[in-house]
């Protein structure tokens, strides 16, 4: 990555606002549809990641990526609400 602390602290607070390339946007957006309204997704979405130049290889692995790290938060964040024995 390119170990610019700004910039990546930029992408944590408001990707929005970064200077990011089309490419890394269109990664950027697809991933917070999928995570925040994944039933609007369409092929759309696809289409422009293909635009960008993502093959159906990567669209899948980014798919993946995307999943389990929403799977692995909303796994960690309802363990956390569990009461522990005393």
């Amino acid at each position: 990555m390119s170990g610019d602390e700004a910039f990546a602290a930029q992408v944590r607070e408001d990707y929005t606002q970064a200077e990011l390339s089309t490419r890394e946007r269109a990664i950027a957006d697809f991933t917070v549809k999928v995570t925040r309204m994944p039933e609007a997704c369409s092929p759309a979405d696809l289409d422009r990641l293909r635009a960008e130049g993502l093959s159906d290889d990567d669209l899948l692995s980014l798919s993946e990526i995307v999943a389990y790290q929403n799977m692995s938060t909303r796994l960690f964040e309802s363990l956390a609400t569990i009461e522990k024995p005393r």
